[in-house]
């Protein structure tokens, strides 16, 4: 009699599953639209945009109807009270902000040329050299609601089941980190993409990773595109603040996590 697979068992095969379904819908969708471009002029951008968004799709199908629940509000996880939802989005905002301008401060400091190797650094004029209207629906609505389908939804929700927080959080950002195919934005990645899963841990919520996300594409994108938001946001003073408002809510965040008990959760 063939012994049927446990629950724990189940899930790394049912990520390998969400994984390769995200990667062949995406090249499918690359090949339709490559051999549509004789009709429609699109540009690698636009194909990469919608591509990632009916990869994105897709593997949402291999979450089933209960996880899908969970996913957007699990009360396992989940340590904000109702009524402080507005705080934590808030709060959510303000360290996507913050962090951003934090490490693209620090990260604007490491001489990445040094290592004399083209896959090290961001390609700024790909990345940046489309109209700021198709930006901000590539990087800041589709491409983190793509990414975080597949890293927060398909990835780290389902370790979180068969591991503990950091792991899940550490393997999750690792895929992440490797997705973005550079030595720059893989290392950002990676320090991001382990924020975004405690935020979504913490609040219980995939909209919370979403938010995370979105919010600190905006704040890259605004910077890029207005010089003067660009100057006000990496002066010394906004910096400053940046620095001083993380290591507060590091510390806040632990205590308040060290503090929790099952008795406290009303979520």
């Amino acid at each position: 009699m063939k012994k049927e697979m446990t629950p724990n068992r189940k899930i790394p095969v049912k990520i390998i599953v969400g994984i390769v379904v995200y990667i062949v819908s995406y090249l499918l969708s690359i090949v339709i639209l490559y051999s549509l471009s004789g009709f429609f002029k699109y540009d690698n951008t636009f194909i990469g945009t919608v591509s990632s968004l009916v990869a994105a799709i897709a593997s949402f199908f291999t979450i089933t109807k209960d996880e899908r629940g969970a996913l957007f509000y699990n009360p396992k996880t989940c340590v904000i009270n109702k009524k402080y939802i507005i705080l934590y989005i808030l709060f959510v905002i303000l360290s996507a902000f913050s962090l951003t301008v934090v490490f693209n401060f620090l990260f604007s400091k490491i001489p990445w040329e040094v290592f004399g190797n083209k896959h090290v650094v961001q390609d700024s004029d790909s990345f940046y050299g489309i109209p700021f209207y198709f930006r901000i629906i590539a990087y800041v609505l589709i491409g983190p609601f793509a990414e975080e389908i597949l890293f927060r939804g398909v990835i780290f929700y389902r370790l979180r089941k068969v591991t503990f927080l950091p792991l899940a959080a550490l393997g999750s950002a690792f895929f992440f980190a490797i997705y973005h195919g550079n030595l720059m934005q893989g290392l950002y990645a990676l320090i991001m993409g382990f924020v975004i899963c405690l935020c979504m841990d913490f609040g219980g919520s995939f909209l919370y990773a979403l938010l995370f996300h979105m919010t600190a594409n905006l704040v890259s994108n605004l910077c890029y595109e207005f010089k003067h938001i660009n100057n006000v946001v990496y002066s010394p003073w906004v910096i400053a603040i940046c620095f001083a408002y993380l290591v507060v809510a590091i510390i806040l965040c632990y205590v308040f996590k060290v503090k929790l008990t099952k008795k406290d959760k009303q979520c």
